[in-house]
C-alpha cells in the first residue's frame, strides 16, 4: 500500500482546521444563547417584580379614594349644617390619605420603591360639556385674540357634534376632507384628549405648552392637554382637585395672585375658597359650574423600579368609585404606557 502524499495531508489538515473552527463558532454561539437566555429570565423576573410593585401601588391609592368616599357618605348621612357634601377627613386616622390632586406619592414595596399618583378627573374641565361660551373664555385667557377663539371653539363642537353641519367658523367633512392627508372629523364625543390635535385650530404650542402661553414670569406653559379631560362627565369642575393650570386658564393671566390665594385657601377651608373662586370668576354661570364634591373618577398613575435592577414597570388605569363606596371599576387600562 503506497504512502499518502504530502499534498494529501495538507488537505486533511485543513479539513481538521475548519472542523475546529466551526466546533468554536458553534459553541460561542451556544454560549451567548445560554447567557442571552439567563439575561432575558432575569430582565423579566425583574419586569415582572416591578409590575407587581406598581399594582400595589396603584392599588394603594385607589384604597385612598375609596376611604375617601367613605367619608363623604359619613358626612351626608350626619346631614351637614352646609349641605354640600363636603368631606371632612378625620386628622387623627390612622390611615395617610392621598388626596387626588396630582401630587407624587413614594414608598418601598416588596424590595422596591414604587412612586404613584392620582388625578381627579373631575377637576379638569369637560371637553365633552363645555359650551361655547366656556370654551372662548377660555381661548381668550391663553391669549388668542377674538377670531381664534370663535374658529377653535367652533371647530371642537362641530368635531363632537353628530350632524354635518359646519357653525359660522367651525369645520366639518369638507374642510378636513380637503387637506394634504384628507381625513374625516369624529362628528361624536372625544375619546381621548388627543383628539384634539385633529382639531382645526388645534397647535402644539397649545396643545403641548409654550413660552407664549404663561401666566407670570416664574409660571410654567400651560397645555391644553392639562386642562381638559374626556372623563369628567359631570358638566362641573371640583374645585377641591382642580390643578394650578385650570385655575389658571380659567382666572386669566392677570389673575395669578388669586390663583394663589385660591390654591392657599383651600389647603384650610375648601369651602372659602368656594366662595373666593366664584367671586373671582365674576360670572354667575360660570361661577355654578365651580363645586365641591368627593372625587369620583380617578386617573392612577404608578411607576416601580426593584433595588437591584434597572429594569421599570409603569401602569396607568382610569378608575370610577361606585357612589356606595362599595367597590370600583376600571374605565380604561394603560399599559407600559405613558398613562397621561
Amino acid at each position: 500500500m503506497s504512502a499518502p502524499r504530502e499534498s494529501e495531508r495538507g488537505v486533511a489538515l485543513l479539513l481538521v482546521l475548519w472542523i475546529f473552527m466551526i466546533l468554536t463558532v458553534i459553541a460561542a454561539q451556544f454560549s451567548r444563547g445560554m447567557r442571552d437566555d439567563a439575561v432575558t429570565t432575569h430582565n423579566l423576573a425583574e419586569e415582572t417584580s416591578a409590575r407587581a410593585v406598581a399594582m400595589a401601588g396603584m392599588t394603594r391609592a385607589i384604597y385612598s379614594a375609596l376611604r375617601i368616599r367613605e367619608q363623604a357618605l359619613e358626612a351626608e348621612d350626619l346631614e351637614d349644617d352646609e349641605g354640600d357634601g363636603e368631606v371632612g377627613l378625620d386628622d387623627g386616622a390612622d390611615f395617610d390619605y392621598w388626596i387626588p390632586d396630582g401630587t407624587w406619592h413614594e414608598e418601598a414595596y416588596g424590595g422596591g420603591r414604587f412612586a404613584v399618583r392620582a388625578m381627579d378627573e373631575g377637576g379638569k374641565i369637560p371637553l365633552n360639556r363645555a359650551d361655547a361660551y366656556l370654551l372662548r373664555r377660555l381661548f381668550q385667557n391663553l391669549g388668542l385674540d377674538t377670531d381664534q377663539q370663535e374658529e377653535l371653539a367652533d371647530a371642537i363642537l362641530d368635531w363632537r357634534d353628530r350632524d354635518t353641519l359646519a357653525r359660522l367658523d367651525g369645520a366639518e367633512e369638507e374642510y378636513y376632507l380637503g387637506l394634504a392627508i384628507p381625513y374625516r372629523p369624529k362628528d361624536g364625543p372625544f375619546d381621548s384628549v388627543d383628539e384634539l390635535m385633529a382639531v382645526r385650530g388645534m397647535t402644539r404650542e397649545l396643545f403641548f405648552g409654550s413660552e407664549e402661553v404663561v401666566f407670570g414670569e416664574d409660571e410654567e406653559p400651560i397645555p391644553l392637554r392639562d386642562v381638559f379631560s374626556v372623563f369628567n362627565r359631570t358638566g362641573n369642575i371640583n374645585l377641591r382637585t382642580a390643578p394650578p393650570a385650570v385655575l389658571r386658564a380659567l382666572l386669566g393671566g392677570e389673575e395669578e395672585d388669586a390663583v394663589q390665594e385660591i390654591l392657599e385657601t383651600r389647603d384650610g377651608d375648601v369651602r372659602a375658597a368656594l366662595s373666593l373662586m366664584r367671586a373671582k370668576l365674576g360670572d354667575r354661570v360660570l361661577a355654578r359650574r365651580i363645586v365641591v364634591r368627593s372625587p369620583t373618577t380617578l386617573a392612577v398613575d404608578a411607576r416601580a423600579m426593584m433595588e437591584r435592577g434597572n429594569v421599570q414597570a409603569r401602569l396607568g388605569a382610569v378608575i370610577e368609585v361606585e357612589e356606595d363606596a362599595d367597590g370600583f371599576y376600571v374605565v380604561r387600562w394603560l399599559d407600559r404606557l405613558p398613562a397621561f
